[in-house]
């Protein structure tokens, strides 16, 4: 290989390289999450400020019956930090080669199933209650570790993209009413006052293309998620493809 050649060759990769890198930017730009990678997109709460914003990782099941799949969680969390005040979470999680979201996005004993859509991305969509128990964002509620349990009526948000590898959820919660307080878990939807939740749920996020002005695209550590809990039940679950047999 002549000099010339050698010297062509080395900034083509340089250059593939430097655009390859910039192609897969993720993390907040101010107050929204943004990936400017597969899918380029960038997500924020409509009106809440923002309470924390990064990256963390976590274990998940699937449904071959082991634990500890590994993902990689991108998140933005938006609230007062009060118990008695709404919430938004916004999550972009990542699976390893081989692996696939699963398609059916819905939580159990949920209500109201729908898509919506969000900067032309369809999302599944249903409603639920969640406790905080065993969830990963009781502590950015305003629940302390040892509290009092507290409950929040959700509408979550879940579409697959990037071949299934990829999946983004949103979800809006409200503390839950009075008169749902001895509901263990929803069983009638369309009621007055869930139709009014799922609107306010609906306006909560804002959906769109990566600005044009990319600089200043930060990443960190999500603070104050209770990592250990962030799992199937907040993500949704997976499956591992199967290997080709060759007779």
């Amino acid at each position: 290989m002549n000099k010339r050649l050698l010297i062509v060759c080395v900034t083509l990769s340089a250059f593939l390289l430097t655009a390859c890198v910039a192609a897969t930017q993720r993390g907040m730009l101010g107050i929204s999450y943004v990936s400017t990678a597969r899918p380029a997109i960038a997500m924020r709460a409509t009106t809440l400020p923002l309470l924390t914003g990064g990256e963390g990782s976590c274990g998940l099941a699937w449904s071959g019956g082991l634990e500890g799949v590994p993902i990689r969680v991108w998140l933005a969390a938006y609230g007062s930090g009060k118990q008695d005040a709404p919430m938004a979470i916004i999550a972009h999680a990542d699976l390893l080669p081989g692996w696939y979201w699963d398609a059916d996005g819905s939580r159990p004993f949920s209500v109201d199933p729908g898509v919506e859509v969000f900067g032309d991305v369809g999302f599944q969509a249903c409603t639920y209650i969640v406790e905080s128990a065993r969830d990963p964002f009781a502590m950015l509620a305003g629940v302390p570790e040892n509290g009092e349990p507290a409950r929040w009526v959700a509408r979550g948000f879940a579409a697959r993209c990037n071949f299934n590898e990829s999946k983004l959820v949103m979800e809006y919660r409200e503390p839950l009413p009075e008169h749902l307080a001895n509901t263990p878990h929803l069983v009638i939807g369309q009621t007055d006052w869930l139709r009014a939740f799922e609107n306010r749920a609906r306006e909560a996020f804002v959906v769109g293309p990566v600005p044009a002005n990319r600089d200043g695209i930060l990443r960190g550590y999500a603070s104050n998620v209770r990592w250990r809990y962030m799992d199937q039940r907040f993500l949704g679950t997976v499956s591992r493809y199967e290997p080709i047999t060759r007779y």
